[in-house]
Order: C-alpha cells, then structure tokens, then sequence
C-alpha cells in the first residue's frame, strides 16, 4: 500500500477518529470484563445455550452468574453494533469522496434489499420462537444481503473492494474489525456450546482459550489501525521494508504466542491453584502423575515471557536504528518500559498466587504491551528509511 492513502481529516470530520478511538477502549473494557466472568466461574451462567441465555431471549429470575454472563454477552453485542457504526460511517466517508460512474448498476439494489428483509424477518422468527438455527440462519442471509448491497455501490463508482480497501485504508480497518468481532463471537459461542466454562478441565479449553485470546489481540490490532487511519494517518508500506518487516512479523507473531500461553497459565491458576510453597512446589506438581494437560502447558508463559521481552526489547532498539524517526523512537522507549512493568507485574501475581485483580492488572497490561507493539510497528512500516551515507571516508560534508 502506498503511503499516500490517506482519509482526508477535512472531509472524514473529526466525529470519525474519535468514534474509532472510542472503540478501541471501549472493547479494552470489554475483554476485561470477559476476564472477571472467567475468574467468577460465571461463563455457564447462561447453561449450554448460546447465543440465547437458558434457552430464552432475556432470562428471568436469573442468578448472580446468569447476570454477569448475560452482561457480558450484551457488551459484546454492544461491541458488533458499535463495529457496524464504524463501518458505516468510514463507508460513508467513502461514499462522499468516489463519484458514481455506472448509475446503471444501482438498479440491483432492490434485489440485496429484499433479500435482507428477508434474513431480518428469519432473524425475528427465531428470537420470537427461541430458535438458535432460524436466528443464525437469518443473521447469516442479513450479512450475505449487505455485502451484496455495498458492492453494488462499490462497482457503480467503477471500482472493486481491493481498489477501495487500498483508497480508503479505514475501510479496510472497519472490515477487519467487524470480522474479527464475528470471529470472537464465534469461538465465545463454542465454549459455551462444548461446555468448556466453569470448572470444566478439559484440555480442549485451554486450546479454545489461546485461540479467544490471539483472536481478542487481533481485534484490538484492527481497532488500533482503524483509528489511526481515521486520523488521516498514512496506510502502511510494507513493500521495499526489508529487514524491519521480517523483525517486526517475528514480534508481532512471538507476541501472539506469548499472550495465548499466558491465557492457558491464567486458566490453569483458575482451575488449580498453585501448590503451597515455592513456584518449584507448584511446576512439581504440574507434571506430577496425576496432571493434566492445562496443568503441563502452566510453565510455557514465564519461560516464554522471559524469551519473548527479551527479544522485543532488542527488536526496539533495532527498529530505532534502522527508521530514526521521532515516531520508532518514542514507541519504541514505550515498549521498553512496558515490558519492565509487565515482567514486574508478572513476577507479583507469582508470589502471590494469581489473586483474581492480579490477573486483571496483567491482562490489561498485556492488552497495551500488544498495543504499543502494533503501534511500534505501524510507525516503523510508515516512517523514511534510514539511507547510507555516500560521502567518500576521508570526506566531511
């Protein structure tokens, strides 16, 4: 993508990046708030019924669990809403800035209409009648029916989605960020369909929880994106980066991996809580005879996370070296000190034996250690490269 993609300020408005930047706090919120319903054991607050709560709409006379799993099922929902508000309003945007070429096409509209009714009224049906296969039946054709629709628009302006994605970069941020959205619901629903919530100790819940988390890191990355380019921000360069790109993949990737081993740890401080003594105690009992596989995988996080600052400390300075821009240098100084603090924070909730706010003080830190990260990387991929002297040695300028 060339950096000259940009959303022009003056015509996106001021209501745009601010939407976006609500966002992405906004769903900060709301991961740590799926935290607190892992650390109550409140995730079968809604049975095995998803995405109904006990196999009704609203339920009634619900516990003090069914009232923190319902909640959180409304923040997300908030989340998806609030994901299709920034589309539109980046699409929007699009809409104003490309002129319309080939009138003639807008006459299939009608069609994606009716068809979106459609999928609204099975929508309903399946609400009103408690049926999870009408109402994700209809949800389905309602998507089907409003990518149809918004292509129609994208091809009577003579151009197709790469061409608008490659245009207007915040497009393409609000995509990602509603189907990353799509996808956190998804694996949410899976859990709770497998009954991987509560005390299960399944070996499959630790996979579905490294997998929730990578895709949680993911969504926040889309939404960090997504606010930068609603700023007016260049879109990313990634051709010609050299060295830099495949530093910054081996972070960007080792970070992933970091916060996926450090969900299945988190679950295994839940469901077995740390032995008596020194951590040796509790690592000792891990692979005893008697463990389980969560059990096994606890020690992976802190030997990873040992590995992974380490090399992400170096890779800031790197990038600081080979784009010495104001922009890498800050981020990068930022990296340097989260990383320090979250080590720190790390160490504590060890000696202390994973106390439910630590966890919460460590998944928030993780959450701006993945984001100062993508931001690292955002500006070195956009900044000028750094180019070699040609003044002959033994010459001065």
């Amino acid at each position: 993508m060339s950096s000259a993609l940009t959303v022009p300020r003056s015509r996106a408005g001021a209501w745009l990046p601010r939407l976006a930047w609500a966002a992405l706090a906004y769903n900060v919120l709301v991961i740590l708030w799926g935290a607190v319903v892992r650390l109550t054991g409140a995730g079968a607050g809604c049975g095995d019924h998803w995405p109904l709560c006990n196999g009704v709409v609203v339920p009634q006379s619900p516990t003090l669990h069914t009232i923190i799993e319902f909640s959180h099922r409304l923040t997300s929902g908030a989340s998806g809403l609030l994901a299709l508000g920034l589309f539109a309003a980046a699409f929007v945007t699009f809409l104003r800035q490309a002129p319309v070429t080939q009138p003639k096409l807008l006459s299939r509209t009608w069609l994606w209409v009716g068809l979106g009714v459609l999928g609204a009224l099975l929508l309903l049906i399946g609400m009103a009648g408690a049926s999870a296969i009408f109402a994700a039946g209809g949800a389905l054709l309602g998507l089907v029916a409003l990518l149809g629709l918004l292509t129609v628009f994208v091809n009577a302006r003579g151009l197709t989605w790469v061409k608008v994605f490659q245009g207007w970069p915040v497009v393409l941020g609000t995509v990602l960020t509603f189907l990353l959205i799509l996808a956190e619901g998804l694996v949410g629903g899976v859990q709770v369909l497998l009954g991987l919530t509560a005390d299960s100790t399944d070996p499959a819940r630790g996979l579905v929880q490294g997998v929730h988390l990578a895709n949680t890191f993911l969504l926040l990355g889309a939404l960090l994106l997504t606010a930068l380019w609603a700023s007016g921000r260049p879109a990313l360069r990634v051709r010609g980066q050299g060295r830099a790109l495949g530093l910054i993949a081996f972070g960007l990737v080792l970070t992933l991996l970091l916060g996926m081993a450090g969900a299945v740890t988190a679950l295994g401080d839940l469901l077995f809580a740390p032995a008596p003594g020194t951590p040796i105690d509790t690592v000792r009992r891990d692979f005893s005879a008697t463990a389980g596989l969560i059990q096994n995988l606890r020690v992976i996080h802190p030997m990873l996370a040992i590995l992974g600052s380490v090399y992400l400390v170096w890779m800031a300075g790197a990038l600081r070296r080979m784009r010495p821009s104001a922009g890498v240098t800050r981020w990068g100084v930022l990296l340097t000190g989260v990383i320090g603090l979250q080590v720190l924070v790390g160490f504590v909730n060890v000696a202390l034996k994973a106390p439910a706010w630590m966890q919460l003080t460590h998944l928030a830190l993780a959450c701006i250690m993945w984001l100062v990260t993508v931001r690292l990387s955002y500006e070195t991929l956009t900044a000028p490269r750094r180019l070699a002297s040609t003044t002959p040695a033994g010459v001065t300028a």
